[in-house]
């Protein structure tokens, strides 16, 4: 990683971004966001804030739904799933995926007779797939 700019924790970088440490941590092994171990903890450079995987707080309020991006899920016309429907899918509550939706950490749409879809490419997505019932 390159010395140059300051360098964030994983606890600054979730405070900045929303996204839980836990996540973070699992994007850091896996590569999706670059960083390095110093003295035992992670060291993010702060311009990974850029990362296209990576959607800050301010930005999450930016979306043509109204609902919020998520991510990498790039909201798509494929199918998608009633809030009821997803919830029992997963092993969310339908309290928890209308929350999820509204804070961005699931893609949906809201349909023409004001119905409120989470799209199912949600539950291919890498960071969500544990939520997913089998």
């Amino acid at each position: 990683m390159a010395e140059n700019g300051k360098t964030l924790t994983t606890g600054e970088f979730s405070l900045m971004t929303g996204i839980a440490v836990s996540t973070i941590t699992r994007m850091l092994r896996q590569g999706k966001i670059r960083g390095e171990k110093r003295n035992g903890k992670w060291a993010i450079n702060e311009s990974e804030l850029q990362s296209k995987v990576v959607v800050t707080k301010k930005d999450r309020g930016k979306s043509s739904t109204g609902l919020g991006p998520i991510f990498d899920t790039p909201a798509t016309a494929g199918k998608a799933y009633d809030v009821k429907t997803f919830a029992q899918m997963t092993y969310l509550t339908e309290k928890g995926v209308r929350q999820w939706l509204k804070t961005g950490r699931l893609s949906g749409k809201t349909n023409a007779g004001g119905k409120v879809l989470v799209y199912a490419s949600n539950l291919d997505r890498p960071e969500l797939r544990h939520l997913v019932r089998k």
